[in-house]
C-alpha cells in the first residue's frame, strides 16, 4: 500500500455562535470568543489516499480525479461561503477544523474510484493550528469522531552541549561549536499534538484557548530567553540538548491534559533543517 496527499486550498467565514441557543449557552460553548460577527480563515486541505500501485500505469490515481473530487465535493460546497448561514450542515453546530474534517471526510471517502481509500485529512485553518484525521484504510468509517490537534509556539533560549560523563576533550571533539563555554542560542519552534474524541457541543478535541495556556505556562514562559543549563532547573544534571528539550517538554506537559484528551506528540524545531519529535516511550515500546 502507498499513501498520496493532495493539497488544496478555499477561503470561508464563520461565526462562534449557534443562533438557536441562548447568549449564556454560546458563551458557554465558545468562550471569551463568543460573538455573531463573521471571520473568515484561508483553509489549507491535505487529503490523504492509500491503495496499491496500478502495474499498467505505474501510480496510485489519477490527480485529476482527485482533484476532481475534492473540488466539486468539498471546495464548492465551502469556498467562499458564511458556514453558518450558507451550509445547512452548520447551522446548529460549532464550525470548527475538527467539525468541517467531520464534514469532509464522509463526503470525499464515498467518491473515490475503486481500489482507493482516504487515510487522512489534515484541515488547517491558520499555519500555526490544525487539526488532522487518519482512518484505518480500508475501513475509512470506522472511527471519524476522534482526531489529532496541534498548536505551535515559540521560544527564544540558550543553552550549551557539555557532558559531565566526557572529558573536556570529549566534548569539545563530540559538540564542537555547540560546546563553547558561554553557549549558544536558537529561537525554538514548538509544536504540540493533542488527541481525542470531538466534543459533541464544543466540536472540539479541546478549548485552544485552554491548550495555549497550559503550553504557555508550563514551557513558553519557563523557558523562553533563558539559559536552560542554568536558569531552567528542569535540566539539572541533564545535557540540554534539543533530544532531551523535547523529552522534558512532553514528561512535563502529559499530565496536564484535561481528559478525555491526552498528549499525541511533541516536535520540537531547533532549527530549519533539525526538528525532533516524541511520543512518549509508551509508544516507543509498542
Amino acid at each position: 500500500m502507498i499513501e498520496m496527499t493532495r493539497r488544496v486550498t478555499f477561503s470561508a467565514a464563520h461565526a462562534d455562535w449557534l443562533p438557536q441557543r441562548s447568549a449564556e449557552e454560546n458563551r458557554r460553548i465558545f468562550g471569551a470568543k463568543a460573538s455573531p460577527e463573521p471571520y473568515g480563515h484561508n483553509y489549507v486541505l491535505d487529503v490523504g489516499v492509500a491503495g496499491a500501485i496500478d502495474p499498467r500505469t505505474g501510480i496510485l490515481v489519477n490527480i485529476k480525479e482527485i482533484d476532481r473530487i475534492v473540488r466539486e465535493e468539498v471546495v464548492c460546497a465551502l469556498d467562499r461561503k458564511f458556514l453558518n448561514r450558507q451550509v445547512a450542515h452548520f447551522r446548529d453546530q460549532p464550525v470548527t477544523a475538527e467539525n468541517l474534517i467531520r464534514f469532509i471526510v464522509p463526503r470525499i471517502a464515498v467518491a473515490l474510484p475503486g481500489g482507493v481509500g482516504l487515510c487522512s485529512v489534515r484541515l488547517e485553518p491558520e499555519p500555526i493550528r490544525w487539526a488532522t484525521w487518519r482512518g484505518s484504510y480500508p475501513d475509512t468509517f470506522r472511527d471519524i469522531t476522534t482526531m489529532m490537534v496541534t498548536h505551535v509556539y515559540e521560544f527564544a533560549a540558550s543553552h550549551r552541549l557539555h557532558s559531565a560523563h566526557l572529558t573536556d576533550e570529549e566534548n569539545r571533539q563530540l559538540f564542537g561549536k555547540c560546546n563553547y563555554e558561554n553557549g549558544h542560542g536558537h529561537n525554538y519552534v514548538l509544536e504540540v499534538t493533542v488527541a481525542g474524541p470531538v466534543d459533541a457541543r464544543s466540536g472540539r478535541v479541546i478549548d485552544g484557548d485552554v491548550l495555549d495556556a497550559i503550553v504557555n505556562a508550563e514551557i513558553v514562559e519557563r523557558y523562553d530567553h533563558r539559559h536552560l543549563n542554568f536558569d531552567v532547573p528542569d535540566f539539572a544534571g541533564q545535557v540540554p540538548s534539543a533530544e532531551v528539550i523535547t523529552r522534558v517538554i512532553f514528561d512535563r506537559l502529559k499530565d496536564r491534559i484535561p481528559a478525555p484528551a491526552r498528549l499525541h506528540r511533541v516536535l520540537v524545531r531547533e532549527t530549519a533543517r533539525n526538528f525532533f519529535e516524541y511520543q512518549g516511550e509508551d509508544r516507543l515500546s509498542q
